[in-house]
């Protein structure tokens, strides 16, 4: 279990960023994935996007590391200041 001492106290300009609802967070998801399957030309098989208070996850997997960096940086045009994992897999 974290310590509350060890817990980063968020910004105020990151706080914009943060989806408030579920459905901002939708939204946001489904605009990430939109742009990383653009970006990837559908590259990214089974992707998937989760979107949680200042923290975004992409999965899926692809057939190359330069593919899993465009997904990257397609995700990253998005609000900036949010923390991205990605989490997608290189066959």
């Amino acid at each position: 279990m974290d310590d509350v001492r060890d817990v980063q106290p968020v910004s105020p300009e990151l706080l914009d960023l943060v989806p408030k609802t579920l459905a901002e967070a939708e939204a946001l998801a489904d605009s990430i994935e939109k742009a990383v399957q653009q970006e990837t030309a559908g590259g990214v098989a089974n992707l998937s996007v989760i979107v949680h208070g200042d923290r975004v996850w992409l999965h899926g997997s692809c057939s190359s590391y330069y593919c899993k960096q465009l997904a990257q940086h397609a995700a990253m045009t998005g609000p900036t200041g949010l923390n991205l994992t990605n989490c997608i897999e290189v066959d």
